[in-house]
């Protein structure tokens, strides 16, 4: 990661922190308009869970408990928070291996103004996790979540964004919100094109009218297991 963008999004955390949710949303904006334009991209495996879930226009959201961070003074918001995660960078080498099965997966791609608008109906929050190797403390009910969206600089070629919603009366394990296309399906280059999964997701992908997009190692630039 480039120390422009480091810079920006201590720069986008920080204006939230105080409030100054307008000036967050700005530089957001340029941030994700200056790295490609304005897409998002989530790497999930190729199962039947997720096929269900493009099916539906779903998107999952894991409690926020099992993620790492400090959870300061309120682990409590966090055990009632909801998380899911997305990236800016299609050819990220950790997020293939990590999320999408190391490279038998896929990822899904979305535009900016999609996330917006789900974010703006199912009162989400969006923003960009800060990569720093600086200890940060936290407090308060709101500073409980956000603990977790900080990272040390050895996991910012992930460039994770994160979606996240508190609900104090929730007791599910995680949830599922409603709705939400992806514009393109990138494939895996090892993803196994010979199951009944596999065809539904194309069958799925036809009917809600989203792009398929092969990829390759080349597209990968060098192989992924070789690399982690």
């Amino acid at each position: 990661m480039e120390e422009w963008e480091f810079f920006l999004r201590k720069q986008i955390f920080s204006d939230y922190l105080r409030d100054k949710k307008t000036d967050a949303d700005e530089k957001m904006n340029e941030l994700i308009l200056r790295k490609n334009g304005g897409k998002f991209f989530r790497y999930r495996p190729i199962d039947d869970a997720e096929v269900e879930l493009i099916r539906n226009g779903n998107l999952y959201f894991c409690r926020a408990i099992r993620f790492e961070g400090n959870g300061g003074e309120d682990d409590y918001v966090r055990f009632k928070s909801y998380l899911s995660c997305f990236t800016d960078d299609v050819n990220s080498i950790p997020m293939w291996f990590d999320y999408a099965d190391q490279g038998r997966g896929m990822c899904l791609e979305y535009t900016f103004e999609s996330i917006r608008q789900f974010a703006e109906a199912n009162k989400l929050i969006f923003l960009p996790v800060m990569y720093d190797d600086e200890e940060t403390t936290f407090s308060g009910k709101l500073g409980s979540v956000l603990s977790m969206m900080t990272k040390g600089t050895n996991k910012a070629l992930e460039y994770e964004w994160r979606l996240w919603k508190v609900d104090l009366k929730s007791s599910d394990i995680g949830k599922i919100l409603a709705s939400i296309d992806p514009v393109r399906i990138h494939i895996g280059d090892k993803a196994d094109r010979t199951t009944g999964t596999f065809d539904e997701l194309m069958r799925v992908a036809q009917s809600k009218g989203i792009d398929i997009e092969e990829m390759d190692e080349s597209d990968l630039a060098f192989d992924i297991e070789a690399e982690v």
